[in-house]
């Protein structure tokens, strides 16, 4: 060791007396060596920082005690490996230093690196600085001075209870002061106590959830077992079992004790979740109960039990008839003779008589004749496209029926592309199906009292313009309140019905969802000339009933009161939008609806179908022989699946294949009995009749395309 020692000694001594100064290969420049000397000297004063002293002996290089290398190294042995510190050779020492000293901030480290560690220690401030003290920031605080501007204010006690009572308005509840904030709001609620006051609301779906879990668990334990433990007989096995979702009660498991139990356990489920469903349809009974109690309380309350309907316009109230009271006096612009209607009974008067005993007709065909001595059907087909009159007229032609087809349809410049081209091709001349079509002029407004440009698919409330005139033909207003088409619809059914000799056979069906596979008449026709009666269609009595149905239920009660039809919430269902009967029977009918209206001023869209179920159950259209309606001599209700018109709306549950009631071979919609309907009416609630459907539409297109070529 001293001899190597000795040798490094020379070495560095020849160095430090020969090459003073040298290019530094790198940079280039001119750079001194530090002598031996120095460098000796710089390593024992670091070697004494490092141990807490400086000793005033470090430049007596003969102390060394010649120990290890590894343990104790010398400073002259470290000398060549250390990093030889540059400072131009034009400057002073001192300067040299302060310049080659390396850098304070994590020596060793990339420039890059350093620069993003930076900036993430720049955000955190940044952060820390700009909240408004701890807990201040909006996100954490509660205040709601700290609100973000987007974050909705908590209510207080003082602001629910202005905007409870019925002086308060708008701009008062909203312009609170600073006072009033500071004794309604609470500073120390919070978000947070919200949630703990909604879950500690009771909550029959999560107790239900929590509840199911704690049965699956204890399954999932016994599934954990049978690893260790296998039963000898894979019947006893809980293992692959099925599970229910749903929480059936602590009296029946969501699962089947052991594999073979399976068939009897899915019988138990069957049975408490018809229980279930029962329960459920209860309670939403009962709920929508209070809902129409409410209703009506809130209609007491402004006023509104005499069924009046009012608008707003520049801050005063006008009724719609003085909108429309500007109509009387216009002339006819058809200029076509009037026709005067018939007079009503005392019970029901004639529709027209409501403006006056003098009032004649003047809606008119825009084309098209009656035959009085033929039957028709009568619809109400507005607003729909071509395919819709394809899909009716061409499978009702299919059947061989030959009479007339009566239709309201939109003014011809609503009128859908092609529509008045393919009706005015099937009319008398032609043979076959006879089409009668009114253009009707409606005034609708919208529940605001804005005028509207259509009916709005039967929201809108409506008037007829150039319906009715006096006796000398002029036209007079509509003289009933705007009503939904739907209802009015009866209207223009009475109306046309007089076409007709009182033996004709008169249909009234919806228009958008009828498929004809017989000859609607054919039955009644064979039975010889007959007048007097009326044929009503019902829904499925198994699948719904009045009080189970919340629109027919609310329907009646809108109209009539709860306590006036509480006793038909058992009854089936009647449909409105599907009627036969002889020109006699259903003209009375017709009368009947009207009056019903003027009397109710249901203007709900769907009263009629309410109307139509009250008539019937309350005995008004003749019960018995000793209850005789003039007009009407029997009224018969067939039930679905058991009549000329197949009602099949109620039986969505499943699919009518499933049910029996279609021939997916045939194409055919069937009765109950197998034979096929005559007429299926709401077809389209079923996916695979619908489909049928619309492929015929399409085929029906493609032949009135090629046929107008």
């Amino acid at each position: 060791h001293r001899q190597k020692k000795e040798v490094l000694e020379h070495q560095h001594e020849k160095i430090a007396q020969s090459a003073h100064r040298i290019i530094h290969p790198a940079t280039k420049r001119e750079v001194r060596w530090r002598t031996l000397d120095e460098v000796a000297i710089m390593m024992q004063r670091k070697k004494n920082s490092d141990n807490g002293f400086v000793s005033h002996s470090a430049l007596n290089i003969e102390d060394d005690d010649g120990g290890s290398a590894k343990q104790k190294p010398s400073n002259l042995l470290f000398a060549p490996r250390l990093h030889a510190v540059f400072a131009p050779s034009s400057t002073s020492s001192k300067s040299s230093f302060s310049k080659s000293k390396p850098g304070f901030f994590l020596p060793g480290v990339p420039m890059a690196l350093k620069l993003i560690l930076l900036s993430f220690v720049g955000f955190a401030v940044l952060v820390v600085f700009t909240a408004k003290g701890k807990h201040a920031h909006w996100r954490y605080g509660s205040h709601w001075r700290y609100a973000s501007p987007h974050m909705p204010k908590p209510l207080g006690v003082g602001e629910i209870t202005r905007m409870k009572d019925k002086g308060a308005t708008r701009e008062k509840s909203s312009q609170l002061s600073k006072k009033d904030y500071d004794q309604n709001y609470d500073d120390g609620a919070s978000s947070l106590d919200a949630t703990q006051r909604m879950l500690a609301q009771p909550s029959r779906f999560v107790e239900s959830e929590k509840k199911l879990k704690q049965q699956l668990l204890k399954l999932f334990e016994k599934q954990n077992g049978e690893h260790t433990k296998k039963p000898k007989n894979p019947n006893d096995s809980m293992l692959g079992v099925k599970i229910s979702n749903r929480y059936l009660g602590e009296n029946l498991l969501p699962y089947p004790e052991t594999k073979g139990g399976e068939k009897e356990w899915e019988k138990k489920m069957e049975r408490r979740k018809n229980e279930l469903r029962k329960e459920d349809e209860q309670e939403w009974n009962e709920l929508i109960q209070k809902y129409y109690e409410v209703m009506e309380n809130i209609d007491e309350e402004n006023d509104h039990s005499d069924h009046t309907w009012s608008f707003n316009v520049g801050g005063s109230e006008h009724r719609v008839q003085q909108r429309i009271d500007s109509d009387k006096g216009e002339v006819n612009p058809d200029g076509q003779m009037a026709v005067r209607p018939p007079k009503g009974t005392e019970r029901w008067p004639s529709p027209s008589e409501k403006a006056g005993t003098d009032t004649t007709i003047l809606l008119q065909p825009a084309f098209g004749s009656h035959r009085p001595s033929s039957d028709a059907i009568l619809v109400f087909a507005e607003g729909y496209d071509l395919s819709i009159y394809l899909a009716f007229m061409e499978s009702l032609i299919k059947t061989g029926y030959s009479g007339d087809v009566v239709l309201s349809i939109s003014s011809e410049e609503k009128l859908k592309p092609n529509v008045k081209e393919y009706l005015q091709s099937k009319n008398a001349e032609t043979g076959g199906v006879n089409v009668v079509a009114y253009e009707v002029n409606w005034s609708c407004f919208k529940k605001s009292g804005e005028e509207a440009s259509s009916s709005g698919e039967g929201i809108n409330h409506c008037k007829m313009n150039n319906a009715f005139g006096d006796a000398a033909g002029n036209s007079i207003s509509d003289p009933r309140e705007p009503r939904p088409v739907a209802t009015a619809r009866y209207e223009l059914y009475w109306m046309w019905s007089l076409h007709y000799n009182k033996e004709s056979w008169l249909m009234l069906i919806d228009a958008r969802d009828v498929w004809f596979q017989l000859h609607p008449f054919q039955d009644l026709l064979a039975r010889g000339k007959v007048s007097g009666e009326l044929h009503f269609f019902g829904e499925n009595a198994d699948a719904v009933k009045i009080g189970s149905s919340r629109f027919n239920r609310s329907w009646l009660i809108t109209a009539y009161g709860e306590k006036n039809v509480s006793s038909y919430f058992e009854k089936p269902v009647i449909c409105s939008g599907s009627t036969i009967g002889n020109q006699d029977a259903i003209e009375t009918y017709l009368r009947a609806m009207v009056a019903e209206f003027d009397t109710t001023l249901c203007k709900s869209k769907g009263c009629d179908q309410g109307f139509h179920n009250y008539l019937y159950y309350s005995g008004k259209l003749g019960a018995d022989d000793t209850s005789k309606v003039e007009g009407i001599s029997k009224v018969i209700v067939h039930e679905q699946g058991k009549g000329i018109i197949n009602n099949v709306a109620a039986l969505r549950e499943k699919p009518l294949k499933e049910w029996g009631l279609y021939d997916a071979e045939k194409q055919r919609v069937l009765n109950w009995d197998g034979t096929t309907s005559a007429v299926a009416h709401q077809y389209d609630r079923d996916k695979e009749v619908n489909i049928m459907v619309k492929g015929k539409k399409r085929q029906f297109e493609q032949q009135w395309k090629a046929l107008k070529k």
